[in-house]
C-alpha cells in the first residue's frame, strides 16, 4: 500500500458525530421549531459559526460574542429574533450536549477495521483547545489516536482551511471532512486526498473533492475498498472513483 494510503485524518465535528444532536436539545430550550426548522436554522448555524469563528480568531470579537452572535445571526436567517440573554441559554446547553456525545456504532467499526489495517489515524480539528478536548475524550478517541496525532488549532495558531495545519501531522494522507471549506479546500491545497461526508447535501464550487459519501455507511464502505487494496491497485482505485460520489457506484 502507498504511503499515503497508510495514514488517514479525520475531522471531529460533524464527522466523528453528529452535531446536530446537541444542536436540537439546546435550540429546543429557548424556540419551539420542527424538525424541518432546526435542520435549516442548522446549517445557517454552521455557516455563521465558520464566520465568526475565523474573526474571532483574527482577535476582531470576544468568545462569548462569537458564541451569542452565531446562534443569533443564523436564527434571524430564518426570520427568528432572540435577546443575548437567550443565546447564552442556548449556548449553555449546546455546550452541555457536545460533551454527552458517543461515537455511532458505524464508526467504532470504522476505527477498528483501520487499526486492524496498520493504518496510521489522526485528527485535525478547529475551536477552542479545551472545548475540542473534552468532546474527543467524551468520544474515546484515544483508543484509536495517539494524543501526537490529535491536532487542535487553537493550540497550534493555524486553523484549517490553511494548509500548514494538515502539513504538520503528514505531507501526505487522505482526510475526511464534512465541511467543503474547511475540509476539502483545505486538504486539497494541503496536496492531500479527500473523501467528503456530505450529509446535507452541499453544492460544491470550484475545488472538488476526490471522493464523496452521503453518510457513515457509505464512507465505511469506500475506505473497505481503500484499505483491501495493496498498493499496486491504489492507482487503478483512484482512476474508478475519483471526482464521483461513492452512491454512484453501488
Amino acid at each position: 500500500m502507498s504511503e499515503g494510503l497508510k495514514h488517514i485524518c479525520f475531522d471531529l465535528d460533524d464527522t466523528l458525530y453528529e452535531q446536530i444532536a446537541p444542536f436540537r436539545q439546546a435550540l429546543l430550550t429557548i424556540q419551539s421549531v420542527s424538525n424541518e426548522q432546526i435542520r435549516r436554522i442548522y446549517k445557517s448555524f454552521r455557516i455563521r459559526s465558520n464566520e465568526l469563528f475565523f474573526r474571532h480568531q483574527n482577535k476582531e470579537i470576544s468568545f462569548e460574542a462569537m458564541q451569542i452572535g452565531r446562534i443569533q445571526l443564523a436564527l434571524k436567517d430564518h426570520d427568528i429574533l432572540i435577546m443575548d440573554e437567550e443565546a447564552l441559554k442556548f449556548q449553555a446547553a449546546y455546550q452541555r450536549g457536545q460533551y454527552e456525545i458517543s461515537l455511532s456504532d458505524t464508526l467504532v467499526e470504522i476505527l477498528d477495521y483501520l487499526k486492524s489495517r496498520d493504518v496510521r489515524i489522526s485528527l485535525i480539528t478547529n475551536g477552542p483547545y479545551e472545548h475540542q478536548l473534552k468532546k474527543i475524550r467524551s468520544l474515546g478517541l484515544g483508543k484509536w489516536i495517539e494524543e501526537k496525532d490529535m491536532i487542535i488549532s487553537s493550540a497550534v495558531g493555524i486553523s484549517k482551511p490553511d494548509e500548514r495545519i494538515f502539513h504538520m501531522v503528514c505531507e501526505s494522507g487522505l482526510y475526511v471532512g464534512d465541511s467543503y471549506e474547511n475540509d476539502v479546500i483545505g486538504a486539497k491545497k494541503a496536496g492531500w486526498d479527500v473523501i467528503w461526508l456530505n450529509k446535507y447535501g452541499q453544492q460544491e464550487a470550484d475545488q472538488k473533492a476526490d471522493f464523496t459519501a452521503r453518510d457513515e455507511r457509505e464512507l465505511q464502505s469506500l475506505l473497505h475498498n481503500f484499505f483491501d487494496f495493496d498498493g499496486s491497485c491504489m492507482c487503478q482505485l483512484t482512476t474508478f472513483v475519483n471526482t464521483y460520489s461513492f452512491h454512484q457506484f453501488l
